[in-house]
């Protein structure tokens, strides 16, 4: 498993194995940032608390760069549109097919990833945990502060 947090202190980004040392220091800053493991994950390489904030909030995703991911949308939306004003109604529905295909066979190829709500800490390589599901913007506007109840 690795995980992918940032220094408290100065935010940089850490990557962390647990299986080699329980806690890193930040490059930038020199901050030693220890990491609280949980028995599941040392046992079954499992997340079921944070190591980093201690919380037990977590949602998986498919591990994919998001700005990659607009990136295809956008150039297929754009020849889409293109398309539109040659008035070449086919060619416009396949480039949105291109796009779509592109994205099926990155969600089967692609493993997923587990994520903190509270502290957005990445844990790649960990055994799926039953008990997270995907992302809830409910409880993700509650870690973030902006939930009215």
């Amino acid at each position: 498993m690795e995980i992918i947090t940032r220094c408290k202190a100065c935010g940089y980004r850490l990557i962390v194995d647990p299986s080699q040392s329980t806690d890193a220091t930040c490059e930038r800053c020199g901050q030693l940032c220890k990491f609280e493991l949980s028995e599941r994950i040392v046992r079954d390489n499992q997340v079921d608390v944070c190591p980093c904030c201690r919380k037990r909030s977590f949602y998986v995703q498919r591990d994919f760069n998001r700005k990659l991911g607009l990136l295809i949308v956008v150039v297929c939306a754009v020849f889409g549109l293109w398309f539109v004003f040659q008035d070449r109604p086919l060619l416009f529905y396949a480039s949105l097919g291109v796009g779509v295909t592109i994205d099926l066979i990155l969600y089967a190829m692609l493993p997923d990833v587990t994520i903190c709500y509270a502290c957005q800490a990445i844990f790649r390589g960990a055994v799926r945990n039953p008990d997270h599901g995907g992302f809830d913007l409910h409880i993700a506007d509650h870690f973030e502060g902006r939930s009215q109840g």
